[in-house]
């Protein structure tokens, strides 16, 4: 069970209160959830939609597991006696300094589930809520203090797959290098051709894969050689080609088309590249690719050939 006191300075109803609170959350499971009396306001059982005032108390009697739509499992891709490499979906925090967003509720993060099961992993970079696909975790303080090198320094190749809106490439491969700058208030990202204050240097990579002219979309394998925060998502956007799901970067009227609400964007591969003298060489032989079921045919048809 939880428990929240109503914040907002203005009138809500109940259901689009617990959709803004839990991001994951679907009408229906509010809807089961109200038949079988399993929410309260101020001590008292509802049974239907009503409006809220501030300082209400709201005792929501459903399982975490639906409320931020948690996995029932942690799929591990890649495991050794230094790193764990596992899969994040969509919709979850990769870990608590990803920035919360407007909700009232202290929500588990995917650190926190990985942590059930492995106590000691360490977790190495992040993911954006909405974006899915490989996350890696060390094991020990050794192996944490090696990664975190090598994603600093470069060493760590991270391919994604991103489904993008059009079709009108002028190049099936580019290297795009520019610059993004991050407004801290809103956490948007603006790119920019030339450095100006406080902007970072961006290099993204892409190839086209398939595109569809029938429906309008594209997919694109991109490799980034910095990890900027929304690198992909923002430079995808600059290039009139946003990524479909995306909320932030991407085009209402385009989302609504394709009845997609979260990005379709997937951390699909790792490469490594570290000293010889380091604890994690033997990992150069070895590339960590996320399995084509986690991403393919997401837009109605089968993209990739079946192995």
């Amino acid at each position: 069970m939880r428990s929240i006191i109503v914040k907002k300075a203005q009138k809500m109803d109940l259901i689009n209160y617990l959709m803004n609170s839990f991001k994951s959350l679907n009408k229906s499971s509010i809807y089961k959830a109200l038949r079988n009396k399993d929410i309260r306001i101020n001590g008292n059982k509802i049974n239907k939609n009503i409006i809220l005032n501030p300082l209400d108390q709201l005792d929501i009697y459903i399982t975490d597991n639906i409320l931020f739509n948690l996995p029932k499992k942690i799929d591990v891709i890649y495991e050794d006696e230094n790193i764990l490499v596992v899969y994040k979906p969509q919709g979850i925090l990769s870990n608590n300094e990803e920035g919360f967003s407007s909700t009232e509720v202290d929500e588990p993060t995917f650190d926190d589930l990985v942590k059930r099961t492995y106590t000691n992993a360490i977790i190495c970079h992040r993911l954006d809520r909405n974006t899915a696909g490989l996350l890696i975790f060390a094991k020990n303080a050794n192996s944490y203090n090696e990664l975190s090198k090598a994603f600093k320094e470069g060493n760590i190749n991270k391919n994604y797959i991103a489904y993008v809106s059009g079709t009108n490439f002028s190049k099936e491969y580019e290297k795009l290098e520019k610059y993004i700058l991050k407004d801290e208030k809103t956490s948007y990202c603006k790119i920019f051709d030339k450095n100006i204050k406080g902007s970072k240097k961006i290099v993204t990579e892409y190839s086209l894969i398939y595109k569809n002219t029938k429906k309008d979309y594209s997919l694109l394998k991109v490799t980034i050689h910095t990890g900027k925060t929304h690198q992909i998502r923002a430079q995808l956007k600059d290039i009139g080609h946003p990524i479909i799901g995306d909320q932030k970067y991407g085009k209402i009227n385009i989302n609504k088309k394709f009845k997609i609400y979260k990005q379709l964007l997937f951390a699909t591969c790792y490469k490594f590249n570290f000293d010889k003298n380091s604890m994690l060489y033997y990992l150069n032989n070895i590339t960590i690719q996320l399995d084509k079921e986690y991403y393919n045919n997401k837009l109605g048809s089968d993209i990739f050939d079946k192995e």
